[in-house]
């Protein structure tokens, strides 16, 4: 670990460790804990449902520098106030100093089971989670940079996660969940439920210069979710279940110069939906099953690269896409043509207030219309022109 050390800090110097130091709490006097890093600090910090069956708490860190003098540059200070322990590392800020490195973790009792709010700020520090299957906190916010972040079920009302130039990973469970880095990538399954403050559930993901990847289930939620993720340069596959609801729900996928997969079923949700996918010089794969007499309004954009839409027979409404250089085309039964040009078809499928509009450039557009229960694969297809 030493060797490590030494080539994660840049210097020959062997690392000097400096005592332990750790702090205990009661989660019931104290269920709201923060941890801030400052300074010339860089290292990681682990989240740990214990098995301690004293009840109690520990944050525990270990810490190293490479400097003699730079051990009287490294504080710990904690606070305790408002149900709330304050666990600050400060490490060195004079000039000619190296950084220091630490190894800290949080240790939660098993015996509690619900934790107030935990809030992480710290530069150059990763964050994981081991043994969280069992633990939901209020707010979890962690505002880290140049480090990854991977926790696997973590639950939460409220999920909001800041790193940068590194992935985020792992499974969440939350009524609202934001998910953000940039040059680095974003793979995650959520479990979207009821959000304690009343309003829909809000999903935001984002990064740049690389892919997202998400599996979303929100059939735990009545209230529709609001679902916006954003990436450039980098693919996006998006998966997403939406159970019965009494809102209507907005989902938006959008990315540039890569490609976007975007699977949705809603066949169940009895909700008013409204889809947007976008990318540019790359294509878009959709399949989406919609729910039956209910507005479902979609929009796909790409520019150089085809587009192709998979849609239950569900959809009553206008459809309308446009192409330019290469062929459009749309399949199914019910159909009605407005417009039947080879680079443009406009026209309904069957009677209803649903819209549909795909457009793209110097590549084809096809539209199937097909069965519910029908596989994609099926190759008994009437294609009209």
């Amino acid at each position: 670990m030493l060797a490590s050390l030494v080539g994660l800090i840049h210097q020959p110097s062997i690392a000097i460790r400096l005592p332990n130091d750790d702090t205990t709490f009661n989660p019931k006097e104290y269920p709201n804990l923060v941890f801030v890093a400052q300074g010339k600090v860089q290292g990681k910090i682990r989240l740990i449902h214990s098995a301690a069956d004293d009840g109690l708490g520990i944050i525990s860190s270990r810490i190293w520098v490479t400097k003699e003098s730079d051990k009287d540059e490294v504080y710990i200070r904690t606070g305790f106030e408002n149900k709330t322990l304050t666990f600050t590392l400060e490490g060195p800020t004079k000039f000619g100093s190296f950084n220091c490195y630490h190894e800290t973790t949080i240790y939660v009792p098993k015996t509690s089971s619900c934790m107030g709010n935990l809030r992480i700020e710290a530069s150059n520090t990763s964050f994981s989670g081991e043994a969280l299957d069992h633990l939901t906190w209020g707010t979890v916010k962690a505002d880290l940079s140049n480090s990854t972040i991977a926790l696997q079920s973590l639950h939460a009302d409220v999920i909001d996660l800041h790193t940068s130039n590194s992935s985020i990973s792992g499974s969440f469970d939350a009524g609202h969940i934001a998910l953000n880095t940039s040059n680095g990538s974003i793979s995650a399954k959520l479990r979207v439920r009821e959000a304690l403050d009343g309003r829909q559930s809000v999903v935001t993901t984002a990064t740049s210069n690389s892919s997202i990847n998400l599996h979303v289930d929100a059939t735990p939620t009545n209230k529709g979710i609001h679902l916006d993720s954003v990436t450039k340069n980098g693919k996006m596959v998006l998966g997403t279940l939406l159970g019965p609801a009494v809102q209507g729900s907005y989902i938006n996928a959008t990315t540039a110069n890569a490609k976007i997969e975007f699977n949705l079923d809603a066949s169940q949700s009895g909700q008013a939906l409204d889809v947007n996918t976008k990318t540019s010089n790359a294509s878009i794969v959709s399949s989406i099953m919609v729910p039956r007499n209910h507005i479902f309004r979609g929009h796909a954009q790409s520019s150089n690269a085809s587009i192709t839409f998979n849609m239950t027979e569900d959809f009553q409404g206008q459809f309308d896409l446009d192409t330019s250089n290469s062929s459009a085309t749309v399949e199914g039964s019910d159909l009605q043509f407005e417009v039947e040009k080879k680079d443009k078809k406009r026209g309904t499928h069957g009677q209803g207030p649903s819209d549909l509009t795909i457009a793209t450039s110097n590549a084809s557009t096809s539209l199937r219309f097909y069965p519910a229960g029908e596989s994609l694969a099926s190759g008994d297809r009437k294609m009209q022109h």
